[in-house]
């Protein structure tokens, strides 16, 4: 099992993601459209383009930490399609390799 976990929370006002580290539960990187940086960017917060920087910016503080894998895995209620999917796919596009763990 790989250290560090992806969380991805979509609601329908912001979308936000974390990597936290499993056995220590410290949250090493974390992005969100609710933060000055990313919401300066976008003119929606809760869309594809949304979800993108959301990785985009994830990646950069990832890397800051020293995390260049993790893994996913959707919760239950959660589908691997649409945002996720664009969440997920950017931090594969800008250097992290995630590990996926669908049913």
């Amino acid at each position: 099992m790989e250290p560090f976990t992806l969380d991805v929370f979509i609601s329908k006002r912001f979308v936000s993601a974390s990597l936290t580290h499993r056995s220590t539960c410290r949250q090493v990187a974390v992005a969100g459209t609710n933060s000055k940086d990313i919401k300066a960017e976008l003119k929606l917060r809760s869309d594809i383009p949304a979800c993108l920087a959301v990785g985009r910016f994830l990646v950069e503080r990832a890397k800051e930490a020293d995390v260049y894998t993790c893994t996913y895995t959707p919760r239950e209620r959660d589908k691997f399609k649409g945002k996720i999917r664009a969440v997920v796919q950017s931090l594969i596009d800008n250097g992290i390799n995630v590990k996926l763990y669908l049913d």
